[in-house]
C-alpha cells in the first residue's frame, strides 16, 4: 500500500485577515484526507515547490519546524499502524487527530503534581490560581490543546484584565505555569505550533517604583520603641535583621536556626535558589540576635513552631506564607506608630509615606549598598542573585546619577 504526505495552501479558504491555511494531505491508493495543521500564511510566504514557508516571514524558521514535526508525526502513525495493516489515509488521519485532542487540564494537573512533589510551593499555589482561572473562562474543566492559540490566549487575556481586574503583572504571572504546561506538550508534540509566539502579552508602561526606604527611616525604626515579645517587636528586629543581613527573604529568615550562627557568621542555604550565604556577623545582626537564645535546632526568630512537623516543604511554604502575611501587617502598624512618633517630634527621621513589606528590607539594603559606592557585580554576589538582570532590575528606580556611577564602576 503506497502512502505519500504532501504540505500545500488551501488557497480556496482564505482567513478574515488574508492568510490561507495549509493543510496536510495524506493519499493512500488514491484516497485523499485532509488535516489542518493550524498554521496560516499570506500566499507570497508559501513555496509550493519545496512545501516550505519562504524566508521572508518573519517567524519561517519555528513555522517550518512545526510543519516537519507535522509531516514526521504523520510517518510515525504510518509506521505504527503497519502493524495492524490499517496504514490508510482515514486511520492515519484519525491518529494525528487524538494527538490534536490532547487535553489541556491533565497536562496542568501533572505540572501541579510535580511541583506539589518537589516542594514547590509557590509555583504550586501559582499554578492553582491559573488553572482554576481558564476553568472559569472555559465553562468547565476541558480544553484541548489544539483550541489554543494565539486568539485564545488574547481572549483569555481580556478575561483576566477586565473581568477578574488584574494588573499587568497580575497577568503575567498567570501565564508563567500556563507557558510552560505549553512547552512540555510542545515538546511531546501534542501542540504543533507555540501559540505564544504571535501572541502580545499585556505590559504595564508605568510600572511602579520599587519602594526602598532611606538609612535614615531605617535609623527610625531602630530607634521606635516597642513592647518586648510582642508580634509588633519580633517583627522589627526581623526586618532589620533582613537589613543588615543584605536584605535576607522572610522565607529565610523563618527556617534560621541557632545552629546557622557559628564561629561568629551567618551560614544558611536560601530557599528560593538553594544557594548557600555565608557572611560575617556585624554588630546589629549581633545585637538583634541578643534578644533571643535557644538550642542549635530551634528557630531563631518565633515565627514558626518548634514543636511542628516541617518535613513536608509544602506545608512549611504554606505556614511561612501565612506568617509573612501577619508581619506585612505587623509593619503597616510599625509604620503607623513611627509616623506618628516623628510628628510629636520624638523620633528625628523622615516619615514613611508608602506601603512596607517585608521585601522592602531587600530592596533598601540594595539602594544603601549602591549608595555606599558597592559596584553592581558585588551586589550582585551579595543579593545572590542568578542573573545581572535581576540586579539591574533593582537598579532601575534609583535616580540617574546613582545609577550611571554603578554601572560606569564596571563598564
Amino acid at each position: 500500500m503506497s502512502t505519500s504526505f504532501h504540505l500545500y495552501l488551501r488557497s480556496d479558504s482564505p482567513r478574515k485577515n488574508g492568510e490561507y491555511p495549509i493543510y496536510l494531505r495524506i493519499t493512500s491508493n488514491r484516497k485523499h484526507k485532509y488535516l489542518s495543521t493550524g498554521i496560516s500564511v499570506f500566499q507570497k510566504h508559501w513555496n509550493s515547490d519545496k512545501e516550505v514557508i519562504r524566508k521572508t516571514h518573519p517567524s519561517y524558521k519555528a513555522l517550518n519546524k512545526t510543519l516537519s514535526i507535522k509531516l514526521s508525526e504523520a510517518k510515525n502513525a504510518q509506521a505504527e499502524l503497519i502493524t495492524y495493516g490499517k496504514d490508510n489515509a482515514k486511520s492515519i488521519k484519525a491518529r494525528l487527530k487524538v494527538i490534536d485532542e490532547t487535553d489541556f487540564f491533565s497536562f496542568a494537573e501533572d505540572y501541579l503534581k510535580l511541583k506539589q512533589r518537589n516542594g514547590k510551593h509557590s509555583q504550586y499555589v501559582q499554578g492553582v490560581v491559573a488553572f482554576n482561572k481558564i476553568e472559569e473562562f472555559e465553562g468547565e474543566r476541558l480544553l484541548r490543546f489544539n483550541q489554543i492559540d494565539s486568539e485564545y490566549l488574547k481572549s483569555f487575556q481580556d478575561f483576566l484584565i477586565n473581568d477578574h481586574k488584574n494588573k499587568a503583572s497580575t497577568v503575567k504571572k498567570t501565564f508563567q505555569p500556563i507557558k510552560k504546561v505549553i512547552k512540555r506538550a510542545i515538546s511531546e508534540h501534542l501542540l504543533h505550533i507555540d501559540p505564544f509566539l504571535n501572541f502580545e502579552m499585556v505590559t504595564n508602561s508605568n510600572p511602579p517604583s520599587k519602594i526602598k526606604l532611606s538609612i535614615e527611616q531605617i535609623e527610625g525604626i531602630k530607634a521606635l520603641e516597642l513592647e518586648k515579645n510582642t508580634w509588633l517587636w519580633n517583627t522589627k528586629n526581623a526586618f532589620l535583621f533582613s537589613f543588615y543581613s543584605a536584605g535576607i527573604r522572610f522565607g529565610d529568615i523563618c527556617c534560621l536556626k541557632w545552629e546557622n550562627v557559628k564561629d561568629g557568621r551567618l551560614n544558611y542555604q536560601m530557599n528560593k535558589n538553594e544557594k548557600a550565604f555565608s557572611t560575617e556577623l556585624n554588630d546589629y545582626q549581633k545585637e538583634v540576635l541578643g534578644k533571643y537564645s535557644g538550642q542549635d535546632d530551634s528557630f531563631i526568630f518565633p515565627f514558626l513552631n518548634n514543636h511542628k512537623d516541617y518535613s513536608d516543604p509544602i506545608k512549611l511554604r504554606k505556614d511561612i506564607s501565612s506568617k509573612n502575611m501577619m508581619v506585612n501587617k505587623s509593619l503597616k502598624k510599625i509604620v503607623i506608630k513611627l509616623n506618628d512618633e516623628i510628628d510629636k517630634g520624638n523620633i528625628s527621621a523622615p516619615k514613611i509615606n508608602a506601603n512596607v513589606s517585608f521585601h522592602v528590607s531587600r530592596h533598601s539594603f540594595a539602594q544603601h549598598a549602591v549608595q555606599s559606592g558597592l559596584s553592581i557585580y558585588e551586589l550582585m554576589q551579595t543579593l545572590r542573585h542568578s542573573k545581572l538582570e535581576t540586579t539591574q532590575k533593582y537598579l532601575k528606580s534609583l535616580n540617574e546619577e546613582l545609577a550611571d556611577k554603578a554601572m560606569k564602576k564596571i563598564f
